[in-house]
């Protein structure tokens, strides 16, 4: 059981909690070996990853070479849904707990990643705060040390916001009224910023920013030099990157941020209400899952970093028939659930402790 906690430096708002607020007890109704990377399996699931994301850029190639314009946007969409199969990898090999070796899953994490346009250090280190304080209502924008991952303003928040710097209350707006926009701008406004990493951090963060920048350039000059187009530089691998973030804002969305999650103050914070009772299973088809490397099966994952992907599915069965089970939230993934929580997800009332609209202040 030595590897439950995740491995990672990030600051973070850390105090003591009881027993009963922490993640120690419902951590042990899992088996100890679900906990363990296992090198074949990890083999296969990058393999489903890697397949499903060649099989999206043949529907890409056919549609480019017939000049099927009017499907672009579909092959787009479906290309998306590849990348989402590879940052969901990523992000798994951002945890350390998809191989046994930390430099194994460093290097396949920045090429994994590489596909959607994230840089690597920079996600994991941001991501892991997302998971050390999930629905804490605490914002901090000089660094990245805090729940950036969807966490609504306040109605004050929003109010001094609009006076001090309506800009962003703009882009804050219409990040939260077009998802997939918001999802973008958090790649950019979270990730892009070396200065909101600390000092022992940013050296790592910056190699990311290098590696991306020169990989962008070389697979851009690849399909360049192969179609002698510069769209097919839109068509094979920008555009699906865009088309990913819905697939992003989608699954976070429904995992933390819909109006069943509830967001905590300080004050009323605890591990096990932020990652147990904040955490919905947005639950797809068993196939469609696995081509997703089952990032629909979120609680687990929010019980510690160190289960791996492969290992998900079983440790929720346990979950489920454990005496934590009543906690645990879970319905079928739901498209026309997500673009009705587009409608109400905006503003947090902190007297009200639920979600008002823009319209509403």
């Amino acid at each position: 059981m030595e590897n439950i906690l995740e491995k990672d430096d990030t600051q973070a708002f850390a105090p003591k909690f009881s027993y009963k607020e922490d993640l120690s007890g419902i951590r042990k109704s899992i088996s100890p070996h679900l906990y363990k990377s296992n090198f074949l399996k990890a083999i296969m699931y990058m393999g489903v990853a890697i397949g499903f994301y060649i099989f999206c850029l043949t529907i890409l190639s056919v549609t480019f070479a017939n000049n099927l314009w009017y499907l672009y946007p579909l092959a787009w969409f479906i290309g998306g849904t590849g990348v989402t199969s590879m940052f969901v990898l990523g992000h798994d090999l951002a945890h350390s707990s998809f191989f046994k070796s930390n430099r194994w899953n460093d290097f396949w994490g920045h090429l994994a990643l590489l596909v959607p346009l994230y840089p690597y250090y920079a996600w994991k280190y941001s991501h892991n705060a997302h998971h050390k304080q999930t629905n804490l209502l605490e914002m901090n924008p000089k660094d990245i040390y805090y729940d950036n991952a969807w966490i609504p303003l306040t109605v004050r928040q929003y109010k001094a916001l609009r006076r001090m710097r309506p800009s962003k209350a703009r882009t804050y707006k219409l990040g939260r009224m077009l998802p997939p926009f918001g999802a973008f701008m958090h790649n950019i406004l979270t990730h892009f910023y070396p200065e909101k990493f600390n000092e022992t951090q940013r050296k790592k963060v910056i190699l990311s920013y290098f590696s991306l920048g020169i990989s962008m350039i070389l697979i851009s000059s690849s399909i360049y030099s192969v179609t002698h187009s510069i769209f097919a530089i839109f068509h094979f691998y920008i555009l699906p990157a865009l088309f990913f973030s819905f697939w992003m804002s989608l699954y976070t969305y429904q995992h933390h941020t819909s109006t069943e999650m509830d967001f905590y103050s300080k004050d009323e914070w605890n591990p096990y209400k932020g990652q147990i009772l904040s955490t919905y299973n947005s639950l797809s088809p068993k196939w469609f899952s696995l081509l997703h490397l089952n990032i629909d099966i979120h609680t687990p994952h929010h019980i510690s970093t160190a289960i791996p992907s492969y290992n998900l599915r079983e440790a929720y069965n346990e979950l489920k028939k454990s005496e934590f089970s009543k906690d645990i939230q879970e319905g079928k993934i739901n498209f026309s659930y997500y673009f009705s929580q587009i409608k109400t997800c905006h503003l947090w009332d902190e007297s009200k402790k639920q979600y008002i609209k823009f319209s509403e202040i």
